[in-house]
């Protein structure tokens, strides 16, 4: 290994990370008091779901983004983390995780869970079914789709056009040209 090869870290950047890494450990293990209380159970669905999360998300900004900006900069740049691990979260939680069972929302749109004191509301595709109804005033649509039959078009839109569009969002965040960089680096 020679001298270019090491990864050199500054005391700021250590504080930084620390400081990250402190936190989301604190927000971690609030987390079985916090599900219990009645005031969490009665947020609303995005509050939950950030409440929930922001220590993985930050966990995540260290995890994933810290390597992803010394790959890019060849330093732990606080932006470029925080660029690297919210899209990665984005991708995660967005895609990977709201496609696994249980589904919050079934075919004809209806809401599959509905007790209010589980932690339903703390999962993406949930929150983005109240998003969608409450916010945007989705209406509660059947569509008739050739190949696949009768859908709502909520479960189309948490389901399918949210990925898609969280894709182009992490994609945005990223910059157009940074993800060819980073693949291309020598650091990966």
């Amino acid at each position: 290994m020679t001298n270019q090869d090491r990864i050199s870290i500054s005391k700021d950047e250590w504080l930084v990370i620390g400081v990250i890494i402190l936190l989301s450990t604190i927000l971690i293990s609030l987390l079985p008091t916090m599900m219990a209380s009645f005031w969490f159970t009665n947020l609303i669905p995005p509050l939950q779901y950030l409440l929930y999360n922001l220590g993985f998300i930050l966990l995540t900004v260290v995890l994933i983004g810290a390597p992803i900006s010394h790959a890019f900069k060849k330093s732990f740049n606080l932006f470029t983390m925080l660029r690297g691990g919210i899209s990665s979260w984005l991708i995660f939680s967005f895609i990977m995780d709201m496609w696994q069972p249980p589904f919050a929302i079934s075919q004809s749109g209806s809401i599959l869970i509905a007790d209010s004191e589980s932690l339903v509301g703390t999962s993406v595709d949930f929150m983005l079914a109240w998003v969608y109804t409450n916010l945007l005033n989705i209406p509660h649509t059947i569509l008739e789709l050739p190949f696949i039959g009768d859908v709502s078009l909520l479960f189309l839109l948490v389901y399918f056009i949210t990925p898609i569009l969280s894709v182009v969002i992490a994609a945005l965040i990223f910059k157009p040209g940074f993800l060819i960089k980073l693949v291309g680096s020598k650091a990966l």
